[in-house]
């Protein structure tokens, strides 16, 4: 699973907007769309903001080998 993919099906999951999340992370909208389409130019320091706006680990993020992410696997 693809980055971006993955950070969209986790808000999603949460039932969270773009506008939402992008204001749980500090940022606008379009810069948060962008990032949910090419998340792989991300820094370090912006996809931490995107996982606690989330309510994810940073590593359960970034794990694009995970397909899951239900609220028990939330760490």
């Amino acid at each position: 699973m693809l980055l971006p993919y993955r950070i969209r099906r986790i808000r999603e999951a949460h039932n969270l907007t773009q506008e939402d999340a992008a204001f749980n992370c500090g940022i606008s909208a379009s810069a948060y769309g962008q990032i949910e389409r090419n998340a792989h130019k991300s820094t370090y320091e912006t996809l931490m903001r995107i996982a606690d706006a989330l309510n994810v680990s940073f590593h359960f993020l970034v794990d694009i080998n995970n397909a899951q992410f239900t609220e028990k696997n939330k760490l």
